[in-house]
């Protein structure tokens, strides 16, 4: 479109309805042009630019034009500019005072609408501002799927609303605040809290998932304030609700922000000082096989970087691992990037819903079926396509996926490796040979896979072996959500790793054992194990934002700095490096990392050196991780497991109900996180379709929360990882009972 092949050159056409993710529309009339041969003015937005064109875009009568758009569209604006939110950083503001009459000449009294009306927990809406560019309804009916907003009226009196008594309950809905040109959606935590003179902006990453979108920070006195999504190039600046609204986890309540030894206050620098100390005390008699680190992935590559440092330098080579919340490791070599989604011919979403797992990815996902006719398979212990996202499905047994997906590799697939990884398993049937097909046709293949089986590690490899030339590529959708920072600098990040360290704790091999943003007990999949090292290790060093399940076993605690309150450098899912800027400032005594262990080096006797000079982005290509070649031999995959009675245990990552702690995001939080099938809730007694119920296997049992979704097939019972005060990780099996718990209402 002319609008964009200005836009090349460095030409801004004005725009409000336009938006190259959305298409063009004609509806704002702003983007007039003056274009020769051609008898009127034209719309930018809507012609398509072609060889020996000339336009005219600062002509006097394509300004005239836009003079008297921006007439009309003040008509009934109100002038409240002072008090909006969006003053200082609106394009009607800037429009007009480019290009806008100096005098109104309308002098009858404006039409009021409703100001400042609730659609949703997080969202406004002022009618009498809007100016009806339909950017938000277009976004929500065509880009997302989920029709949610609308217009409504005729003529003078047409407004944009929702649908009465209906909120908005999409996860995407918060990108219509950035979408929207001028003051008419507002962000309701945002409300009247500051003005563009008064606020830092820096660029950033979200961090509430391993996807890490583009983002762009506000601070105000110290605080975060605002979280908006940042257009890069290839990417649109879409943001999930959940990583939209989880800003203020920071200034959280529950947040660490005073250091603690053996249970009392004291300074962070008395903390370290104590910390070093022992930690050298331990090494001369035991050596350093006597202390270990694990960390959780959410600090930046540069906290992983001094860890690394501190473990090698410092402690002699002290083990340090990972904890991750699944079994199996990604094989690196197959990790894909956003673009070779983007190209995909065929996607197969392996275990996981990144509705549910990685919001944006699955946005990009349905534009792609949509614009290009990408295919989606999916194969899980669930239904994991939706109305949004169409595709053909294969649901198995729980803990089959494995040896489903080796046997449709075999089953068409008469290469070496696929046949050894499908090894004593069954032939495929039909459906799983028609699955195969699907996969072995030429082009490139993506799959999203949610970590879950480690057997599929090996079936993902003879995969790729088997498809020759053809691209395929990994997208892991689990967490922590930056663990490949921990893979750039060294740490290992396999679950055999970070299970030994636990086990020596557990044994007493190991004398202190430092955790660094890991929470074991409520994130290693081995929940028994990790309670286990915690209670039997004789000290538990623990650094971090939020204090770990079995907090009351540490021995010390020292807080550290957070997201947003410091420069550092995160990898996300693709493996890129992408740099976020801080924009507040780290409460109470939270101190950056890299400066904590600096102090713990020195009490120990070795400090560390250099540690400032060291570039993340030193050896890597296009800002990426520089990936292993594919090596190693396929093993055949584990036959599914024996069906048992009873109920089956499911899980996978839900980012809505296991990001960080957060105030605002708490709006919506659900406080039934668990699921099944509606006719299974009903035989339990639970008729209203949810309720609370208690799920036990041997002697362990915890209650939860539950809805009915059809989603979920008859016999199993959904709970996402990583809750907080639900460990499924410690029921040791996938067999449970089920059943419900009589709710006692409150006076």
């Amino acid at each position: 479109m002319v609008v964009d092949a200005a836009a090349t050159v460095g030409i801004d056409i004005p725009v409000y309805c336009y938006h190259q993710a959305l298409g063009p529309l004609g509806a704002c009339r702003i983007c007039l042009v003056e274009i020769e041969k051609m008898p009127k003015l034209m719309t930018a937005c809507t012609t398509a630019a072609t060889d020996g064109m000339v336009v005219h875009t600062q002509s006097q009568a394509a300004e005239k034009g836009r003079r008297g758009i921006l007439e009309f569209l003040l008509i009934n604006h109100p002038l409240d500019c002072p008090i909006c939110d969006k003053g200082g950083e609106c394009f009607l503001q800037d429009y007009v005072f480019q290009y806008g009459a100096g005098q109104a000449r309308f002098e009858e009294a404006k039409i009021q609408r409703h100001k400042e009306y609730p659609v949703s927990p997080y969202i406004l809406v002022d009618q009498e501002r809007c100016v009806l560019c339909q950017r938000c309804v277009r976004f929500m009916g065509e880009y997302v799927g989920e029709e949610e907003l609308l217009m409504d009226g005729r003529g003078v009196h047409t407004v944009i609303t929702n649908v009465p008594g209906i909120p908005l309950t999409s996860p995407f809905s918060g990108n219509v605040i950035d979408l929207c040109p001028v003051g008419a959606l507002l962000s309701e935590p945002y409300h009247y809290r500051a003005r563009p003179w008064n606020i830092e902006r820096e660029d950033t990453y979200c961090s509430q998932c391993p996807v890490g979108c583009s983002s762009s920070v506000t601070g105000r006195d110290g605080q975060v304030v605002r979280l908006e999504g940042r257009p890069t190039p290839g990417q649109w600046g879409w943001l999930c609700d959940h990583g939209r609204f989880t800003y203020d986890f920071g200034a959280h309540p529950t947040r660490l922000t005073e250091a603690r030894l053996d249970g009392e206050p004291v300074t962070v620098g008395r903390a370290a000082q104590v910390l070093g100390q022992r930690l050298a005390a331990v090494v001369r008699e035991h050596g350093p096989d006597a202390v270990a680190v694990l960390t959780g992935g959410s600090h930046t590559v540069e906290d992983h970087y001094a860890l690394r440092r501190f473990a090698d330098e410092v402690l002699g080579g002290s083990r340090a691992g990972l904890v991750k919340p699944v079994e199996a490791d990604l094989p690196l070599a197959l990790l894909g990037t956003f673009a070779e989604l983007d190209q995909s011919d065929t996607v197969l979403l392996l275990g996981t819903d990144p509705y549910e797992s990685a919001p944006v990815v699955h946005l990009a996902l349905r534009e792609n079926v949509r614009r290009r006719g990408l295919v989606v398979k999916a194969l899980g212990d669930r239904h994991l396509l939706r109305d949004t996202l169409a595709g053909e499905e294969w649901v198995v047994e729980p803990g089959g996926m494995a040896a489903a997906l080796a046997a449709a590799t075999a089953g068409v697939s008469e290469h070496p490796d696929a046949r050894l990884a499908a090894e004593g398993l069954a032939p495929a049937d039909e459906s799983l040979v028609r699955l195969g097909q699907a996969l072995m046709e030429p082009g490139a293949l993506t799959v999203l896979w949610d970590g879950r089986e480690q057997d599929l590690a090996p079936a993902l490899v003879a995969l790729a072996r088997a498809r020759g030339e053809h691209p395929t590529r990994v997208l892991p959708t689990f967490g922590p959500r930056n663990w490949l920072a921990a893979a750039r600098v060294g740490i290992p990040t396999d679950y055999e790793t970070s299970r030994r360290i636990l086990m020596d704790a557990a044994d007493g091999r190991i004398q202190v054992l430092l955790l660094w943003g890991a929470d074991p007990v409520r994130d290693f999949p081995d929940g028994d194990l990790a309670a286990r090292a915690l209670e039997r290790c004789p000290e538990v060093y623990f650094g971090g934002v939020f204090p770990p399940d079995g907090a009351e076993l540490l021995a010390g605690v020292l807080p550290t700095a957070a997201w947003a309150e410091e420069a550092g450098t995160y990898v996300n899912m693709e493996g890129r490096l992408q740099t976020g800027r801080g924009a507040a400032s780290a409460p109470g005594q939270a101190r950056p990392t890299r400066n904590i262990l600096q102090a713990v080096a020195r009490a120990y006797g070795t400090p560390l050196r250099k540690l400032d000079e060291w570039d993340p982005y030193e050896g890597t290509v296009d800002d990426r991780l520089v990936l292993p070649p594919l090596e190693g031999s396929v093993r055949p995959v584990s036959p599914p497991p024996a069906a048992e009675s009873g109920f089956r245990l499911i899980s996978g990552l839900e980012v809505a109900l296991t990001h960080d702690p957060s105030e605002v995001a708490a709006r919506t939080k659900e406080d039934r996180p668990a699921r099944m099938h509606p006719a299974d809730l009903a035989d339990l007694g639970l008729l209203t379709g949810s309720g609370p119920v208690e799920l036990s296997s041997g002697d362990r049992s915890f209650r939860v929360g539950v809805r009915g979704d059809p989603r979920i097939p008859r016999g199993r019972v959904f709970v996402p990882r990583g809750l907080r005060g639900v460990p499924i990780n410690r029921l040791g099996g996938i067999a449970v009972a089920v059943r419900a718990v009589e709710e006692v209402a409150s006076r």
